[in-house]
């Protein structure tokens, strides 16, 4: 009897051996709890350096501080005579090289002519971009300079139409009156605004920066390049605001030169781009 007690006890140990070879014991609550690994904490959002836009254009400074994930507060712009360019970044807070998250607000100044104060004329170090001819290019930036400073003159027709676009808001204006910037201004609604509308005023604002191209540049944002029928047949080049100043139609300027054999200033069209 006892025999078999024992023969039994050795079955019992050796089949109890092969079940736990085969089945791994279970872990108790506690301990499945001790051998999990740690969740990852929420990594903080990578800071990025604040750019260096002292000097760049306005558009490209809104694109550089877009592709950092940074808002910006534009505010109101510094008054300057001709030691900076209009239109571009004058100052900036925090400095370049600052350390910050992507959701910061950055400030941001641009330069620009009080033409109540100063309009120059000023001369840019780089010339104008464009395809023109190299005396309609002269006229060009003769006639900027008269538009800065009416005192100067450019090489006007006897009479010479002023208007808008292709019309019919216009006036002809001949003798002394052209060198009155007040004979200029065109009081009427146009672009979404209320007026006066100044070619003079526009351009000079510019400080002689603009882009020129043969012909009447479309205006921003309907593409329309109506002529003056009054001016049909004459030679016609256009002063436009520099693209890299430019991220809206809103910012969008034109002034279109008509003019005779002689190269003389027979027209001149205001162009202004609307939301």
């Amino acid at each position: 009897m006892k025999g078999q007690v024992l023969v039994l006890a050795v079955l019992l140990a050796l089949v109890g051996g092969c079940s736990s070879s085969e089945t791994p014991p279970r872990l108790a609550p506690s301990e499945q709890a001790r051998g999990a690994p740690p969740a990852s904490p929420t990594e903080s959002p990578t800071a990025v350096l604040m750019p260096d836009l002292v000097g760049m254009p306005s558009a490209e400074a809104g694109q550089r501080l877009g592709e950092l994930g940074l808002t910006s507060d534009w505010g109101r712009p510094v008054v300057v005579r001709c030691e900076a360019r209009p239109r571009t970044v004058v100052r900036q807070r925090p400095a370049a090289g600052t350390p910050l998250s992507p959701d910061t607000t950055v400030q941001v100044r641009t330069a620009a002519l009080d033409l109540d104060r100063f309009r120059g004329p000023c001369e840019p170090r780089t010339q104008p971009a464009g395809a023109v001819a190299d005396a309609d290019a002269a006229v060009a930036r003769e006639f900027y300079r008269f538009a800065a400073k009416p005192s100067l003159g450019a090489p006007f027709a006897d009479e010479v139409w002023v208007g808008i676009e292709g019309g019919p808001t216009a006036t002809t204006l001949a003798g002394d009156a052209l060198g009155e910037p007040a004979a200029w201004e065109l009081d009427t609604a146009y672009a979404e605004r209320s007026g006066p509308f100044s070619a003079l005023d526009t351009l000079a604002a510019s400080g002689g920066y603009y882009q020129l191209q043969g012909g009447v540049d479309g205006t921003c944002p309907g593409g329309n390049a109506e002529w003056p029928p009054v001016l049909a047949g004459l030679r016609a080049i256009s002063l436009t605001v520099p693209d890299d100043v430019t991220s809206a139609c809103l910012e969008w300027w034109g002034v279109t030169l008509f003019l005779d054999s002689r190269d003389r200033i027979r027209g001149v069209a205001l162009r202004l781009g609307a939301p």
